[in-house]
């Protein structure tokens, strides 16, 4: 900004320089002659260096203006030691020391000229050329003076040599100088104001020379004289104050090349100069030396030779270039990819295109239809001519082509390019079409697309696409009434697969799966893999409602049921559905959501089955949300405790242990009853830190027991164990640093386990067993006679205790036949030599049979209820005493209280 304001200001002053000394220098030529217009004089002459000097200092031109103000302050100098010497003296000398100054004026000029030149084309042939053409113009500029000033004035016998000396020496170093001027224009490549203050400084002080010595009383026009120099000393004050801009040299683009025309016109029309000088002399009747004007002509004839040879050189080298450069653009055109054409506004080429060819297959020549070539690849000729069009409108700007078409042979071919209408430009004259080869991109884009929505093993609809599909569903189902229908099924026993043959064959039953499912729905529906093994089928139009959802249901169980061979074996598998119709204010992840849970609420009650979702899953599903939710900071808020349930002694009703049972209270939602939080423990994993919290506590609360109450055989803690536990690699650690921590004896911590925790993984829950038998604890079969196959789980684990569930115990109060089950199973246990356990006991008919049948323990309500630590010390303490045991509570009727939900 302030260089801006700089340059203005500039300007401005120098505007306001040029106008005062442009009135002063018409001042000087019209009163020339007395006093007055002498001080005029000297005042624009030395008024022209100060403004050269400050030019210099507020523009910062280049070195050239500095000279130029050495040159203007020379000048100043001179005039003023010559008007000092005519006011000292009657007459001004003719020679006289500012003649000195004058002519170091003209060496700084030269010196500033050179400078100017310097700047310009660096190139060694430009320069030549330069020189060549300032030597013409130097020749004629010499002659001319040398005929009509200088050979008179040497010639007069009336002067001294000296006087005639200096005298000619003026217009010989103006004739120079604009030699030099027209070197540093043809340098420089373009006529600018620098040029242009120089040629007038030179051209006014050379005809103010001239015409003092051609003049027979110059004192009569002396005023007209004076202002020839001072027009020349202004033109030159006032260069530094040019704009830097137009004294550099301008973009190459803009330069004139060496062969243009006013150059071939300024190196040829010397010639003509003296010729022209003999012409005169022969119309005036005069007689000319020949001398001066041979010796010009063959000098120009000379220059004229070398510039002529010079310029054939040039325009050799010039179309070698060009045809250089055109192979070259040719090569590049055959080996690059795009194919490249200049058709006319119809489509035709206006030259042949190998390239275009190359790409085509057939020859691309001049006059060909560009439409019609590309019809034979299989591009509609319309697309085309649209694309020309669209090029036409908008001239000068490239217009983006995307052509497709299906090729003759066989396959969908893409071209891409640009074209740009350049008729308005001469070099081009047409319509520049570059097209190249996109097929494989545009097929690449199609895989990633069908990537992004198609699922790559089963060629399925994927997540993403399942939901655009419903929710366009949802738009329809505003407009038709119908709403759509979602199925989401999961695959029952595929994990197995998995791991007894591999994924390959886990990949081949994924694929079998989506063929079925496919052949079974229709096909405005829509089926998707989301994942794994599951899979979603979208209703759209269901106008059967949900009675027609359940008969897809029904067909796709049936389906899916049947046997699948896979590398050499017979697989069977299922799956769980769930479905939802769409509520109005539903939204594809809604509908997803809630077919989910019915989903899960279908695999919960076993397999191949189907459940149509209730609102009433999803606020459970809620629940279970939250309490996963609070159940991550209950342990460390101190919401969890332990409970100790009583077990006995069937024969005197003694206590010989406890089961340490797991509650929860919440401060908002209040007691939370086992059955609702473990299993959301074991889904989500927090039960392994709650578990070995309960192991730590159980096992502290057993050692203070054992230490206040010492007995032959110590107190037994049990404790239950999670599936989740038992297949993870922490649980035998956590059991060997409660025992460390406690100082119970191992044989006192009964480790129970339930049949579903060793279906979970049975070789992996083996091994665990085994490792916590070596550390010495006791193991227990819990809930015995629930599960499928517990007569080999007796025979594949090794226990110690088996625990026969309240659901027997409770047939006591049945029949003969029904209480045979529980004689069956006590007996099995004795035969094992494992220690029975009955859980759930609420009658005396129920604890007298089990003391017939010789059952060695109990507990349950009828013995006591959950009892709080410190209850517990009170009923240890009652026996200890010998008072009577506390009275039997009355039986439970909350399932959250029943050791079947515990921990």
């Amino acid at each position: 900004m302030a260089t801006r304001t700089a340059n203005g200001g500039g300007r401005r002053a120098a505007a306001a320089w040029l106008s005062l000394a442009a009135a002063l220098v018409v001042l000087v030529g019209s009163t020339g002659g007395n006093t007055a217009a002498s001080v005029v004089y000297l005042v624009v002459s030395a008024g022209a260096a100060v403004a050269a000097w400050l030019g210099v200092r507020r523009c910062r031109p280049g070195p050239a203006a500095r000279w130029i103000a050495v040159t203007v302050s020379l000048n100043a100098v001179g005039d003023l030691l010559w008007q000092l010497q005519a006011w000292l003296a009657d007459t001004p000398p003719d020679v006289s020391v500012a003649d000195a100054a004058y002519l170091a004026s003209y060496c700084s000029l030269g010196a500033a000229l050179l400078v100017y030149a310097g700047d310009g084309d660096a190139h060694p042939r430009a320069r030549f050329h330069a020189l060549l053409d300032g030597a013409a113009v130097l020749v004629i500029a010499l002659l001319v003076v040398w005929q009509s000033s200088v050979h008179s004035t040497l010639t007069d016998a009336d002067l001294p040599l000296g006087t005639r000396a200096i005298w000619a020496t003026y217009p010989l170093l103006d004739a120079v100088v604009i030699g030099l001027v027209v070197r540093g224009m043809v340098v420089q490549s373009r006529v600018g104001v620098p040029a242009l203050l120089l040629g007038l400084g030179s051209s006014a002080w050379l005809a103010s020379d001239l015409a003092w010595l051609l003049l027979a009383a110059p004192d009569t026009v002396g005023g007209w004289l004076d202002a020839g120099w001072l027009i020349g000393a202004v033109a030159f004050a006032t260069l530094p104050w040019a704009d830097r801009r137009d004294a550099a040299p301008g973009p190459a683009a803009t330069r004139r090349t060496a062969g243009g025309r006013w150059r071939m016109t300024l190196a040829f029309l010397p010639l003509l100069v003296p010729g022209a000088f003999e012409l005169r002399a022969w119309l005036a009747g005069e007689e000319v030396e020949p001398l001066p004007g041979l010796l010009a002509t063959s000098t120009l004839t000379v220059l004229m030779i070398v510039r002529a040879q010079r310029l054939l050189a040039d325009q050799g080298r010039a179309r070698a270039e060009v045809h250089s450069l055109a192979r070259r653009y040719e090569a590049l055109a055959m080996t690059s990819s795009d194919a490249v054409a200049v058709v006319d506004r119809d489509g035709r080429l206006t030259s042949d295109s190998r390239s275009l060819a190359e790409l085509l297959g057939r020859p691309g020549g001049a006059g060909r239809s560009l439409p019609q070539l590309l019809r034979g690849i299989g591009i509609d000729p319309a697309d085309v001519l649209a694309a020309l069009d669209r090029a036409r409108l908008l001239p000068g700007e490239p217009v983006e082509l995307d052509l497709r078409g299906d090729h003759p042979t066989g396959g969908t071919v893409w071209l891409g390019g640009r074209a740009v209408d350049l008729r308005h430009d001469p070099d081009v004259g047409g319509i520049a079409v570059s097209v190249y080869d996109i097929t494989p991109r545009k097929l690449a884009e199609q895989e990633l697309a069908h990537q992004a929505f198609y699922d790559g093993l089963t060629g399925l609809a994927n997540r993403s696409l399942f939901l655009d599909h419903a929710e366009q569903a949802l738009r329809r189902a505003g407009r038709t009434g119908s709403p759509p229908i979602v199925l989401c099924l999961d695959l029952d026993g595929f994990k197995d697969v998995n791991d007894s043959l591999g994924h390959l064959a886990g990949d081949d039953l994924l694929r079998t799966v989506a063929e079925r499912l496919q052949g079974v729905v229709r096909a405005a529906d829509t089926v998707a893999r989301l994942g794994g093994d599951e899979f979603a089928v979208l209703i759209d139009d269901s106008r059967g409602g949900l009675p027609a959802a359940a008969s897809l249901a029904e067909r796709l169980l049936q389906v899916l049921g049947e046997p699948v061979l896979l590398h050499g074996h017979r697989v069977t598998v299922a799956a769980s559905i769930g479905i939802v119709a769409a509520e109005p204010e539903a939204t594809p992840l809604s509908l997803f959501r809630d077919a989910d849970i019915a989903m899960y609420r279908a695999k919960a009650a076993g397999r191949a089955q189907w459940v149509v979702f209730d609102p009433e899953m999803r606020a459970a599903a809620l629940e279970r949300i939250q309490l996963e939710r609070e159940l991550g900071g209950a342990l460390a808020a101190g919401q969890l405790r332990l409970v100790y349930q009583p077990v006995v002694d069937l024969q005197t009703e003694r206590v010989v242990g406890f089961e340490a049972l797991l509650r929860w209270q919440h401060p908002t939602l209040g007691a939370i009853g086992p059955d609702r939080f473990v299993p959301v423990a074991e889904d989500s994993g927090h039960i392994v830190p709650i578990g070995r919290w309960v192991l730590a506590e159980a096992t502290r609360t057993a050692a203070r027991w054992q230490r206040a109450h010492p007995r032959v055989t110590p107190l037994s803690m049990a404790v239950n164990v999670s599936a989740r536990q038992l297949v993870g690699g922490t649980l035998v650690d956590h059991v060997a640093e409660a025992l460390t921590s406690s100082g119970i004896a191992p044989s006192s911590l009964v480790l129970e386990v339930t049949e579903t925790a060793l279906v979970t993984d049975p070789d992996a829950v083996a091994e665990r067993l085994l490792e916590l038998r070596a550390l010495g604890t006791r193991l227990a079969l819990d809930d015995f006679g629930t599960g499928y196959s517990s007569l080999s789980y007796l025979r594949q684990f090794d226990v110690d205790v088996l625990k026969i569930d309240r659901s027997f115990v409770n047939l006591l109060d049945g029949s003969a036949d029904d209480a045979a089950i529980v004689h069956g199973l006590i007996q099995l246990g004795r035969t094992l030599r494992l220690e029975v356990v009955a859980e759930g006991v609420e009658t005396e008919v129920q604890r007298d049979r089990l003391r017939a049948e010789r059952c060695d323990l109990a507990q349950g309500w009828l013995f006591a209820k959950p009892l709080e630590a410190d209850e517990a010390e009170l009923l240890l303490l009652a026996e200890a005493s010998g008072a009577p045991a506390l009275p039997h509570p009355r039986p439970a009727t909350s399932a959250g209280e029943l050791p079947a939900a515990q921990a």
